[in-house]
This record gives structure tokens, sequence and C-alpha cells, in this order.
């Protein structure tokens, strides 16, 4: 499994659990801090090395202390990073404060993100690789305009497949346009449920689904937290249920899916074995805190799918709760 994974790397400062912030000078002991490599390409691609594939991940940081650490939390993590440092510049970086129920507030600097240029690509990976992943085209500026239509349209033509996900949260309906260029060549697209929401202007996520389906993306995978995720290209509109777990944090949920996803196409599994193995890897990071979180590897995570998979035949069971938003 070849994947190369371009756009958001962000350094995640995290603590857990924090039910509120102390007034003035005031001091909150807390059970847990960790720092992670995150965000929709750099989170992403240290779950794809986890569960066995080889990844090469591009993105924009700056020449900082943050930014010397995410490299060495993606090489840790068996991610070959290629990251280019923009002298002057800040390294992506977020603040997430973790409530009890596994909620994420966030406090964020972009740096960066929007810095990437085409020469920071290694077009012959692309080439090269499996799947072509994009991780917040919503967040990279010129390059989503610039660049990314061709480098899509690049892979396309030399049978890479191509998946793509957002990073913001409240995704502009603007970007609708702004990436009318790369949705033909997207093959697969993971926004959530508010992201998709938000693009489309529609309410009804399978109306929003096949909204985008006709601007030209070829399968659209709507995450929707503990409600599970729906699964909608041209011959089905299917929902894969979530399992129910006990939640932590569900940052990098989405992330988790995503690699699941991806690791599964990449095993020749149908649609929706796919979604299922994205499903599976979602509900371990949840029951950590991080975006990395509970995913160790590959025969752990089916070992998961395969227990947990008769626990959804069995859904009243009070003492476990729905994983977070993906």
């Amino acid at each position: 499994m070849k994947v190369v994974c371009v756009g958001a790397h962000i350094f995640d400062v995290l603590g857990h659990p924090v039910g509120e912030i102390p007034p003035g000078q005031g001091r909150l002991a807390l059970e847990q801090i960790r720092v992670t490599a995150a965000g929709t390409a750099g989170g992403t691609a240290v779950d794809l090395a986890k569960l066995g594939a080889e990844v090469i991940s591009f993105g924009a940081i700056g020449d900082d202390t943050a930014g010397r650490v995410l490299r060495l939390l993606l090489a840790e993590n068996g991610v070959d990073e290629r990251l280019a440092v923009k002298p002057g510049r800040a390294t992506p970086s977020t603040i997430l404060p973790i409530r009890p129920n596994g909620e994420r507030p966030s406090l964020h600097a972009s740096g960066a993100m929007d810095m990437l240029t085409a020469d920071d690509i290694d077009w012959d990976a692309v080439a090269e690789a499996d799947v072509l992943h994009i991780g917040g085209p919503d967040a990279l500026g010129d390059f989503s305009v610039d660049v990314l239509p061709r480098l899509l349209r690049f892979a396309r033509e030399h049978g890479t497949v191509t998946t793509m996900d957002f990073l913001r949260t409240s995704v502009s309906p603007e970007v609708v346009e702004l990436l009318r260029p790369c949705w033909a060549n997207t093959r697969y697209l993971l926004p959530n449920d508010d992201q998709i929401r938000a693009i489309t202007q529609i309410e009804d996520l399978r109306l929003a689904a096949r909204t985008m389906r006709a601007h030209g993306v070829g399968t659209v995978i709507v995450t929707r937290g503990g409600d599970g995720s729906l699964v909608v290209d041209e011959a089905l509109a299917e929902e894969i249920p979530a399992f129910r777990i006990p939640v932590v944090d569900t940052t990098g949920c989405g992330d988790g899916y995503t690699a699941g996803f991806i690791v599964g196409l990449c095993r020749n599994q149908d649609l929706l074995s796919s979604a299922r193995l994205g499903t599976a890897a979602s509900a371990l990071v949840a029951q950590g805190l991080g975006s990395d979180a509970g995913i160790v590897d590959l025969p752990r995570t089916l070992g998961f799918l395969s227990e947990r998979q008769t626990d959804l035949l069995h859904r009243n069971e009070e003492d476990i709760t729905d994983c977070g938003r993906a």
C-alpha cells in the first residue's frame, strides 16, 4: 500500500479532562497532556502508517521548535515526511482542552499551512502511489486553486486513486465553486455532516451527498459521529452504524476513518467493507487522547472490527457511549 498525503500538518497539544478554564491565574490539574502529529493530512498519514501503508507526506510548516517536533513525531510513526519548511513562518499548531465527554474546543494558529507550492510536491511519488489523499484543501490558500486541480488530474492520469477531506469545522459554501476544477478528479470525498451541510447549504445528508456527486465527485462518504457514516455513490446510499464505545477524545476520528477506509480500498475490499474498517479505526482513535490514539496496527484493528461487529446487534447496553463526530 503506497499512499501520498498532501495538505494540513498540525502540531497538536492536548490536555484531558478540561471541564472549565480556571479564572485569572488559576491552576487545573489534568490527568494527561500529549503532543501529536495531526491535521487531515498529517494525522491521516500517521494512522495509515500504523495500519501498514507506506506513506509519504507533504505539507508546509515553519522553521520553529513545533515544526521540528512535528517532523519527529511523523518519522517515529513510520511516515516518510517531506514537509516544506518555510523560513520565518510558524508551524500550524492547535491547543485542545478536551472536555470530560470527549468534545474538543480548539485554539488554532494556521501558521505556514497556506504556503505549500507545486515545487514542494514530488510528482513522481504521486504517480507511483496507489492513493493520493488531499487533507484540508479549504485551508491551503492559493495551492488549492493553482496547483490542486493539476495534481488531481495528474494522479488520475497515472492510475492513482484520489481521496479528499476538509479541515475546518465550518467550511464556506464558496469552497464548492473554488474547488470546482477538482471535483471530477476526486474519486472519494469524506466530509463530516457539518461540513457537507455547510458547503452545499442542504440539510438532508443524502441530498447533499448527491449534490456533490452532481458536481463530479465519484463517491461521497459522510461521517456522522455517533450516528455512523453515510456512503453514497451511483449505485447506493447506505448507512454504516457506529460502534458504541467509551469516548475519551474525538480529535482525529475523521482522520482515523479516512485511513481505515483507504487501507480497505488498498486491500481490494468493497466500498462498504472499507467504510466499516474506517469506522473501526475511528472508534479506536476516540478511546484515547490525540489523533492517533488507539490505533496500533492493522491486525489489531481488524480484530476489533471482527469482535465488535456483533455488538451492533446489541445497542441497548447502558455502560457505553457513541463515538464522537468523525
